[in-house]
């Protein structure tokens, strides 16, 4: 693989040492020339191209379902994780006790409290492992629900999926994952895995820009009669415009309460494109050749990894530990190289459009700072 031609495709990676996808990667030109394509077409012709553009969204749920090995009927497209565990918090209608991650990013647990469940965390072990066994002595017999990140985003732990999908079904405890910082660079299978929902945003390692996410609700859970909201588009016939009665879509797309996000959605299905000619296999190996080679850079420097080691266990995301992590950002930005504090200290992201030399650039300046990077005591 070429991976200069993938680099090619993002103009931000020539500007900067891009190195913070856990946050917000770049766009690739394919996905703004979508999302631009949208923009151009309602400024010169309105909204002439309607139902094209709905065919258009129907192609990239298609590509979506695909993508995580799901039918389309289950397929809902959101603005954001946030908005999607809020319709999943909603759907389960106070069913039971969510059991969380301590480390958990605040869209996924922020929503159980305002719907008042009541919710219970686990704590991390060494190197933000999650560990099944500390999931199990946390289960009380009021516990349904298991909400957890694909890869948690201070950490970079990443979750065995088809186990943690075994372990819930055993204790039938309904499954709840959030895979934005997964999504696009690591598999997904929701059906092998047993998830009964996942959730993304479109704006981290999807490469689909703000504002667009999407949700898989599994078929036991596709009963409408659950679904906690409604509006013009949630209907069989939007355009007969019936304000009188509910005749809901019996699919997943009856969340979408509103016009879609066409623009989100056209960038979403681009990167979903550029990922699926690439091949997930070759992504997966590409984020796991930049890590190896950071790894062994920083062990090289004397810096530590506080991010798990093991390739199983961990992601696109490692965790440099020292105490003044965020000097070290406003540091790194003042030499266009961008990175994170987060966690036990500095957050690194790779994804396809990252090189060996992004790399040897963030150790050179980091060595650079050395008098002002302080390492966390062990």
């Amino acid at each position: 693989m070429d991976w200069s031609q993938i680099r090619a495709l993002f103009p931000a990676a020539d500007r900067y040492t891009y190195l913070n996808t856990a946050a917000a990667p770049p766009l690739s030109v394919l996905a703004a020339r979508e999302g631009k394509r949208y923009y151009d077409e309602m400024a010169e012709h309105a909204d002439v191209a309607w139902d094209r553009w709905l065919g258009e969204v129907e192609e990239v749920r298609e590509k979506l379902a695909k993508f995580v090995h799901a039918e389309p009927r289950s397929i809902a497209f959101t603005y954001s994780t946030s908005h999607g565990m809020n319709l999943i918090a909603g759907i389960l209608q106070h069913c039971g006790d969510v059991l969380c991650p301590a480390d958990e990013f605040p869209s996924c647990t922020l929503p159980w409290f305002q719907q008042r469940y009541r919710v219970h965390f686990v704590c991390s072990r060494d190197r933000g492992i999650i560990d099944l066994h500390d999931v199990q002595r946390s289960i009380t017999p009021e516990t349904r629900i298991l909400v957890a990140s694909y890869v948690q985003f201070a950490t970079g732990f990443r979750q065995d999926l088809v186990s943690l999908g075994r372990f819930c079904r055993e204790r039938k405890l309904i499954l709840v994952v959030d895979a934005t910082q997964g999504m696009g660079v690591f598999p997904i299978d929701v059906f092998a895995s047993g998830i009964d929902f996942l959730v993304f945003s479109g704006y981290k390692w999807a490469q689909a820009g703000y504002g667009v996410g999407g949700l898989y609700v599994s078929p036991r859970f596709l009963d409408i009669k659950r679904f906690p909201v409604a509006g013009w588009w949630s209907v069989r016939d939007p355009e007969a415009v019936i304000n009188d009665r509910l005749d809901l879509k019996e699919t997943a797309a009856a969340l979408e309460v509103g016009c879609p996000h066409f623009a989100g959605i056209f960038a979403l299905g681009a990167a979903l494109s550029l990922f699926e000619e690439v091949g997930a296999a070759r992504i997966e190996q590409r984020i796991h050749e930049l890590t190896d080679y950071l790894h062994q850079r920083l062990d090289d420097e004397g810096l530590r990894v506080a991010s798990p080691r093991a390739r199983e266990q961990r992601s696109g995301i490692t965790i440099i530990e020292m105490c003044n992590a965020p000097d070290v950002v406003k540091s790194l930005a003042e030499k266009r190289i961008i990175v994170s504090a987060r966690g036990r200290g500095l957050r690194v992201s790779v994804h396809i459009f990252n090189t060996l030399e992004d790399i040897d650039h963030l150790v050179a300046a980091l060595r650079e700072l050395s008098p002002g990077v302080t390492r966390n005591a062990r």
